[in-house]
């Protein structure tokens, strides 16, 4: 299994690389890949050297081989080509959060991850933590249960239990859905031996608020978020639910899985983990 890690060469991105690093002690990891992107080819080869320098910095730590990626462009639309030619099944990306003019900048890094054929891990400033709780909201949409294999999957490599979430809703007809869907996640889950339980609700309008305040007490390691690739890219400067998420103030690292993609492409973690 190969991940990617964008690095900028501040704390926030180099804490992305210690958490693939971490994440190496569970997970087939092989190789991890420091990708950096430089406006010129002139700016290259500084870039290089200072890749190396992490490269040094934490091969020791690593069990999995340390690699370097330096690539012309627009970080933007860079990222997501990277990692499908180094064939990497995650991503782990480094934010500040969004305060202020971040809401902008952090939209921007919501195309690239909802355009990108491979699931991202968004980490803050927090130091790895072995994934034991897994938070996932279920809401009424059937895209939602194309996660239940991967939830699977993850529970087998990390012995995690999962913590549902579900949405609520004053109509009857998408409540009778939410059901539904909460008996389908609770039936496959059980079926595979996955512990799991209940962890509160949210209302669609305000998922951050409502997710965030069951996480608190309930301490999840990884926040789980499916991301709607047909959503417009301005709704995410006026800022989205699900941006809130990645960038939460209690720097739950997110795992974004765009289905769109995700379970069309080949070689991703159902295959590798």
């Amino acid at each position: 299994m190969k991940i990617l890690v964008p690095i900028d060469f501040t704390e926030v991105t180099e804490n992305a690389l210690r958490y693939a690093i971490g994440l190496g002690d569970t997970l087939p990891v092989d190789k991890i890949t420091l990708f950096h992107v430089v406006s010129s080819e002139k700016d290259a080869p500084l870039a290089q050297s200072n890749l190396n320098k992490l490269i040094e910095k934490y091969k020791g730590q690593s069990k999995a081989t340390l690699d370097s990626s330096v690539m012309p462009g627009n970080i933007f639309d860079k990222i997501g080509k990277a990692a499908v030619d180094q064939d990497a099944a995650l991503i782990i990306m480094g934010t500040h959060g969004i305060k202020g003019m971040q809401h902008i900048i952090g939209s921007r890094a919501m195309k690239v991850i909802t355009q990108s054929e491979t699931p991202y891990i968004v980490v803050q400033q927090k130091p790895y933590k072995k994934i034991e709780r897994i938070m996932v909201p279920v809401d009424s949409s059937k895209e939602g249960k194309q996660l239940l294999p991967l939830l699977d999957k993850l529970n087998k490599k990390f012995a995690a239990s999962m913590l549902l979430v579900k949405q609520t809703s004053k109509d009857e007809f998408l409540n009778n859905k939410i059901r539904n869907n909460l008996s389908h996640f609770k039936a496959y889950l059980s079926e595979g031996g996955t512990p799991h339980s209940e962890s509160g609700a949210f209302a669609s309008s305000s998922k951050y608020k409502d997710v965030l305040q069951e996480a608190k007490s309930a301490t999840p390691d990884l926040l789980v978020t499916t991301i709607d690739p047909e959503t417009d890219i301005t709704d995410y400067v006026m800022g989205v639910e699900e941006q809130k998420l990645v960038a939460n103030e209690l720097q739950i690292p997110v795992l974004c899985v765009n289905i769109k993609h995700f379970m069309n492409r080949k070689g991703g973690i159902f295959e590798l983990m």
